[in-house]
């Protein structure tokens, strides 16, 4: 038997669809990466290199006593900002 077809349904019906979500997230993970690579770049301070510079910090104001705080302090930001 066949089958009766709406004149409605006979006419194509035209959709419309979004652009696949591959190049979004693409995109997303190429800034990922290239933030990723910026703090590679980006080193982080040891300990021995805070120390070493903490000392020279300390040898410049002539060596005093107490507060080696403020000169480990002082080489911390000092090479976390370069």
């Amino acid at each position: 038997m066949a089958t009766r077809k709406s004149p409605a349904s006979a006419e194509k019906k035209t959709t419309t669809r979004k652009a696949p979500a591959k190049k979004a997230a693409v995109a997303v993970a190429d800034t990922v990466e290239n933030n990723l690579d910026n703090n590679i770049e980006k080193k982080i301070p040891t300990y021995n290199e805070i120390a070493i510079l903490a000392e020279q910090y300390w040898n410049e104001r002539g060596r005093p006593f107490g507060s080696p705080e403020v000169d480990w302090l002082r080489a911390e930001q000092t090479l976390h900002a370069a």
